[in-house]
């Protein structure tokens, strides 16, 4: 999904992938998938994730922070590390539980990278040309496909993450001092919320766990 191979660099990052219960997961999707069906999606992306980050030259390592059994399963069965969602009752639950996990992962002189676990078309490629794209910065955001997201949030250490998910917020972490990476990287930029980003997401080539869970569908 990339042309020339990137850079290699010597700095690896960490990744921080937030995945919330089940129950609640992909609810823009209902329309078309039930419960069940949204459940083995979301699993089957990020296992797809999963995988392409841990491939990943500038990765070290991968956590996933979870309420969830299920998800914290395929995180163990993938070799990431997985910890309990210590704030999923928090008014701002998603950037409440990525603060206090860069927190406690962070080391010095290791790069904090806040990635959505929904990119079924993620290359470790491109993964390893936006960490290292990011490395000039302090802190970087890889703007989602519809340009209103973020799809990733790359910070030097972990006091410069500084999450802001939610709506709008690849406008928010802009404006808050994030330099925006324009690298053409259409599988870290496709997280799937929609039936036309699935679509969408097929139509690019989605990773073998994800493109199993769309045959099973009918997609």
């Amino acid at each position: 999904m990339t042309g020339a191979p990137p850079p290699s660099t010597a700095v690896r990052a960490h990744v921080v992938i937030a995945v919330k219960d089940l129950g609640r997961a992909k609810s823009r999707l209902a329309s078309r998938l039930d419960r069940a069906q949204r459940a083995a999606l979301v699993l089957a992306m990020l296992r797809d994730t999963l995988t392409a980050a841990r491939s990943s030259d500038a990765v070290a390592g991968v956590t996933v922070i979870t309420p969830d059994a299920a998800v914290a399963a395929v995180a163990e069965t993938a070799g990431a590390a997985h910890l309990a969602d210590p704030d999923e009752h928090a008014v701002d639950p998603l950037n409440s539980v990525l603060h206090s996990a860069a927190r406690r992962l962070g080391m010095p002189g290791v790069p904090i990278v806040a990635l959505q676990g929904d990119l079924p078309c993620l290359s470790a490629d491109e993964l390893t040309a936006a960490v290292t794209a990011a490395l000039p910065h302090r802190r970087a955001v890889v703007v989602d496909h519809h340009g209103t997201g973020t799809a990733a949030l790359i910070a030097a250490t972990a006091a410069d993450l500084a999450p802001q998910f939610g709506a709008d917020s690849a406008r928010k972490h802009i404006d808050s001092g994030a330099a925006a990476l324009t690298g053409n990287w259409p599988g870290l930029r496709l997280d799937v919320d929609t039936p036309a980003d699935l679509d969408a997401a097929a139509a690019l080539g989605a990773g073998p766990e994800t493109a199993r869970v769309l045959r099973a569908l009918g997609w």
